[in-house]
Order: structure tokens, then C-alpha cells, then sequence
């Protein structure tokens, strides 16, 4: 084998450690939380309601706009339903 190719091979091998510890240390998994603290925070901030500054949004503000959006959308069908055809037996004519 030549020097250079050899040289190149143990160079090649010890980047090849430095990168897999590296990969191991970011892959192994984080220690468990102290006793008393409740887990999965972010996983709920992920899909929690906020304001336009960033802001967490209460539980019942959401539950308010929720409401406030259903009711908006069943106005709307119910303002349709009442100038729909409709079949003799009452149900919705397409």
C-alpha cells in the first residue's frame, strides 16, 4: 500500500470516530425530569392557543372562540337551510 493511501485511511478512521461519537452524543436520549415536575410541556406548548404577541391563550378564552366560531358556522347553515328546496318528506333537495 502507499504511504499517502495509508496515511489517508488512518486519517479517514479517526474522523470517521469523531463524527460517530458525535452522532452518539446527540442521539442519546435526555435524562428523565426531577421528581415533581409534570413532563410533556412542550409537546402541549407545540399545539397551545396564543395571542398574536406569542402569548399563551387561557383555556376558556380558546373554548370562547371555539364557541364564537361554531356559532358562526351554524348560522350560516342555518341561514342556507332556510332557503333551501326541500323534499315533501322535509329533507334537503340537492
Amino acid at each position: 500500500m502507499h504511504r499517502i493511501t495509508h496515511l489517508t485511511i488512518e486519517q479517514g478512521v479517526f474522523a470517521a470516530r469523531s463524527i460517530a461519537a458525535g452522532l452518539q452524543a446527540v442521539m442519546a436520549p435526555l435524562p428523565p425530569p426531577p421528581r415533581g415536575i409534570a413532563g410533556g410541556g412542550v409537546a402541549r406548548a407545540r399545539h397551545a392557543w396564543r395571542y398574536d404577541d406569542g402569548t399563551f391563550m387561557s383555556y376558556e378564552n380558546e373554548e370562547q372562540i371555539r364557541l364564537e366560531q361554531h356559532e358562526r358556522m351554524a348560522r350560516g347553515g342555518r341561514a342556507r337551510a332556510s332557503v333551501a328546496k326541500r323534499a315533501p318528506d322535509g329533507t334537503f333537495v340537492a
